[in-house]
């Protein structure tokens, strides 16, 4: 939730924890009596059992059921997002316990999976939303803040630990997470959702109808963020207010289906002075050819960055993104045949009058060309072997190849096995090949791929009508990475080399238990362990934690769905994070709940309070680290 705007009242703010666990206490009191309320079940049309055959398509890109895949995905539903209160895609990310989620401030987060996780480090995650890759050439990370989507929209989020670099390609090391939205046809009618609280303001707007064969909707959405604050309590001045639109349409012609969507942004920081701006425009088409299916997709995408520092001066970013790509998946006998290729091109421009710090050139247009294959093959009724590979130019490392294999074995109607061994890459981005800064930073032109190979298992199991659990172990081989490499001689200029490998290791733990028809308890916890080295005579300045990031060795989590009376749900959402001892920030325990009414069938209306425990926490490494406060709002969602 947003930090409380400095006219907020305070007695809000001190009186929201006693209210909201006040209200919680009452839930918990009335329970019983939801025996004859409207189930989980009614709500989601969907038992654990099923939730077990729901289709996903990020593991494989194609439709398979969640229980038969051989990776460690765990999908966020859009009702588990409504039931959470959560206001923002980076927030909505926390249901998921194989991801990492530390708020930085107002306008940043570090989300990674399997470590890395700092502001130079989570740079091996690849984001999608609807197919479009989101992370930037200049770091090879996502700006979250120019990420804004209308949560009501979305369908699901497939979120897989682990490389993906066979079907996905560079940047797909540690994991892939994949937005993906409903239909234009799921979205008919009019919607208005607005949320007034201590640190956040939000309002969409949202109406969808009928257009000749198809159906289309649009969207206007508003928003303001609060501040939050430093170790010393004063004010960090980095609240920021924004504005979006949108529409989606999708249609259909015989054999053929389309879509067509596109959006548009302008974000703006108030101190010292930032706008982050931008649109993309996205067409798909997919038909069926021959007994194949066949999907063709083109985007394009601009993201704008401007900053102006307080000491004078500024810079500015831009961002320009092409992107082609295909695939057909065919089926022969035993075998499912996933092969495709794709073309992206960036163009790129930064200045920079605050400092020296710049990239030559200034203006840079770079190539990603890929194509890849990947067979699955019914060795027997209950195992299936899956062999694939990529094979990507990137226009500053050549070709690289990504190749895996997948084997899963589903023992008996409960229980799967899975295992995997793959290879992914991280091509080099803008920074580690062009930074300059006259006599601090020379060009790295001889700055490599960074370089993973993954071993992974892993076990789920429907253990009972009500009782579902998902373990994975890995570990995870890394060569290449960065480096800040002293000159030999004078020391400066520095260079970026690929200096550091080593190994990380740990568990990724998860499962559903409905003890009754009313009541979901959603938990998980990760273990991450890390062992790093430099190779012989490799020297870096910057320190491990720069490129290795600022990892937790353990998070919990727990998340309860509760239909507490008719037309009554509670949501309490907990979670607990171990320290980052090397940069300050302690571990810390915070809780979320939302309790929402639906007084009409149309009309739903909630309180919601956001990191309830403490009146303000530190979740990342600064510099300054930054605290985020606690918070409450309330809602009203309209159907029309």
């Amino acid at each position: 939730m947003p930090p409380p705007k400095k006219n907020a009242p305070r007695r809000l703010r001190a009186c929201a924890t006693p209210i909201l666990f006040a209200i919680a206490s009452v839930a918990f009191a009335i329970a019983p009596a939801a025996a004859s309320a409207q189930t989980l079940r009614e709500l989601s049309d969907l038992s654990l059992e099923e939730l077990s055959e729901v289709e996903i398509t990020s593991v494989s890109k194609r439709p398979e059921p969640l229980g038969n895949a051989a990776a460690a995905v765990y999908v966020i539903t859009s009702d588990d997002i409504r039931r959470s209160g959560a206001t923002t895609l980076p927030e909505a990310l926390r249901l998921a316990p194989n991801l990492e989620v530390a708020r930085v401030n107002s306008q940043t987060y570090n989300i990674s999976s399997r470590g890395f996780n700092s502001v130079n480090a989570s740079n091996k995650l690849l984001v999608l939303i609807d197919g479009r890759t989101i992370y930037t050439p200049f770091f090879s990370s996502v700006f979250w803040d120019q990420q804004t989507v209308m949560l009501a929209d979305i369908d699901r989020i497939e979120v897989i630990s682990g490389p993906g670099g066979t079907l996905w390609g560079s940047n797909a090391v540690n994991g892939v997470i994949n937005v993906i939205t409903k239909s234009s046809a799921d979205t008919q009618g009019g919607l208005l959702d607005a949320k007034v609280g201590t640190f956040e303001q939000r309002g969409d707007l949202r109406y969808g109808g009928r257009l000749g064969d198809g159906t289309y909707r649009a969207y206007a959405s508003g928003f303001g963020e609060g501040h939050t604050y430093l170790q010393n309590g004063d004010n960090a001045m980095d609240d920021w207010n924004g504005k979006q639109a949108g529409f989606r349409s999708d249609f259909t012609k015989g054999a053929h289906a389309f879509t067509v969507q596109g959006d548009i942004y302008e974000n703006l920081i108030d101190t010292p002075g930032g706008r982050r701006s931008g649109g993309n425009l996205l067409g798909r088409w997919t038909t069926r050819v021959f007994g194949s299916s066949l999907d063709v997709q083109a985007y394009y995408d601009q993201q704008d960055r401007t900053d102006v520092a307080a000491t004078g001066g500024g810079s500015t970013e831009r961002v320009r993104t092409f992107d082609i790509q295909a695939q057909d998946v065919i089926t022969l006998a035993k075998h499912q045949i996933v092969w495709g290729f794709g073309q992206r091109i960036w163009r790129d421009r930064f200045t920079n009058t605050a400092n020296p710090f710049v990239l030559e050139p200034e203006s840079q247009t770079l190539n990603l060309t890929n194509v890849f294959a990947q067979d699955t093959i019914a060795v027997a009724d209950d195992v299936a072997l899956t062999l694939g590979s990529k094979f990507e130019y990137s226009t500053f490392s050549g070709w690289e190849a990504m190749p895996s294999a997948r084997i899963g074995w589903r023992t008996d109607p409960k229980n799967f096995l899975w295992a995997a061994v793959s290879r992914a890459v991280r091509s080099p981005s803008r920074l580690e090949r062009d930074l300059t800064a006259p006599g601090i930073v020379d060009p790295s032109p001889d700055f490599e791929s960074e370089k993973l190979i993954a071993y992974e298992a892993g076990w789920r199991s429907q253990l009972a009508s009500n009782a579902s659990l998902s373990v994975s172990l890995f570990y995870n081989d890394y060569t290449d990475l960065r480096t800040t490499k002293p000159n030999p001689v004078t020391f400066l200029p520095v260079t970026f080399g690929n200096g550091w490998e080593g190994h990380t290791y740990g568990t990724d733990v998860w499962g559903s238990y409905s003890p009754f028809s009313w009541w979901r308890l959603d938990a998980g916890f990760e273990i991450l362990r890390k062992d790093f080295h430099l190779k012989p005579g490799e020297i870096d300045i910057a320190g491990i934690q720069t490129v290795l990031g600022h990892d937790p060795g353990h998070q919990t989590f727990v998340h309860s769905y509760m239909d507490i009376a008719p037309h009554v749900e509670l949501y309490i959402g907990l979670r607990q994070v171990g320290s980052l001892p090397d940069v300050g920030v302690p571990s810390y325990f915070e809780a979320d709940v939302r309790l929402a009414w639906r007084a009409t069938p149309k009309l739903e209306l909630s309180i919601a309070g956001l990191n309830l425990v403490h009146a303000r926490h530190a979740e990342a490494t600064g510099p300054p680290i930054q605290e985020i406060p606690r918070s409450a709002y309330i809602e009203a969602r309209w159907g029309f």
